[in-house]
């Protein structure tokens, strides 16, 4: 399975801001989507905006305006220093955005974790539901937990996958960050019960960061897209894959990803922060390119028959 690439979708936030990062989509009404991506304003800050979008035919066209729907904490908060967008999850009427806060540390270190926003989708506004976070440091996670894919299964059982920090590694230079991929489970979303067994293995000793995985399941298959770096001496992004028969337990194939670097232009150093989500009989690729988001995000697209060969081919 290959992506086509259709190019930049989003270059940037609007107005004084940077970065368009972090992309993720939920379907409101037949072709019209809601799409959520963090932006930057002077001081290094993420904010979430809000966009509309018409999917169809392999095809996304932005519909509306991006608005800041979302901005940092107040001091000493969970996400005072910075939002990223995750996840949209439908809770019966409610629509719900998972997001990681940011906080900075000394040493250029940080600590992540998760919140819970309510989305008005009429006013394409977000509100706050908690002021502190849903998922992260505890007695069992001493540095960070951020739900970065999040599945209701039925009305009292929720599961996410969640990157949870793992260590900080002095390299002589910099504090580098070591986190992976976990299982975190609930009853209604909101308190959760973390795994502490990694779900997808690291390539090798020096690859250390999964940036934000996406998950898609169909019929009974699960598909995980996420980017990774530091394996073999790469600093930059690759989106890696694996695929599961129960979510729980994954083969990892890289090389089956179906999408890697281009020649040129603005993901020709890195591709990373993956959403995929089916519509119809096609399948969508939200991603980042190069330098974190700061080019934007794009997208990329295949069609859903192709997904059960690439199971297939990951058992061999």
């Amino acid at each position: 399975m290959q992506w086509q690439k259709k190019g930049v979708l989003v270059p940037k936030a609007p107005g004084q801001y940077s970065h368009a990062s972090h992309p993720t989509a939920i379907c409101i009404e037949e072709n019209l989507f809601l799409i959520a991506f963090s932006g930057r304003n002077k001081e290094q800050r993420s904010h979430i905006f809000l966009v509309l979008a018409h999917f169809d035919d392999g095809e996304i066209r932005i519909t509306s305006d991006p608005v800041v729907a979302m901005q940092p904490g107040a001091p000493g908060t969970f996400d005072c220093d910075g939002l990223l967008s995750c996840n949209f999850v439908w809770d019966g009427p409610n629509l719900y955005l998972y997001y990681c806060g940011w906080q900075n540390l000394p040493n250029r270190m940080w600590h992540c974790d998760t919140g819970r926003l309510l989305v008005d989708v009429s006013n394409l506004s977000l509100h706050r539901e908690f002021s502190g976070p849903i998922m992260g440091r505890s007695i069992d996670v001493p540095l960070y937990a951020v739900a970065t894919v999040v599945r209701k299964i039925s009305d009292n059982s929720w599961i996410s996958w969640y990157n949870r920090g793992l260590s900080w590694n002095y390299d002589g230079k910099d504090w580098i960050p070591k986190y992976g991929i976990h299982l975190a489970r609930s009853s209604d979303g909101v308190k959760w019960k973390c795994g502490d067994q990694l779900v997808i293995p690291f390539s090798d000793a020096s690859e250390h960061s999964f940036g934000r995985p996406t998950v898609l399941v169909d019929q009974g298959k699960y598909y995980m897209w996420f980017a990774a770096r530091g394996a073999f001496g790469n600093a930059a992004y690759r989106i890696g894959f694996a695929t599961s028969e129960n979510g729980e337990n994954w083969n990892r194939r890289d090389d089956l990803s179906g999408i890697d670097v281009s020649t040129s232009g603005w993901d020709s150093e890195a591709v990373c922060y993956p959403f995929v989500l089916q519509h119809k009989e096609h399948l969508y690729l939200l991603y980042n390119g190069n330098n974190y988001g700061i080019s934007g995000f794009g997208y990329a697209v295949s069609r859903k028959d192709k997904l059960v060969n690439l199971f297939l081919n990951s058992k061999k």
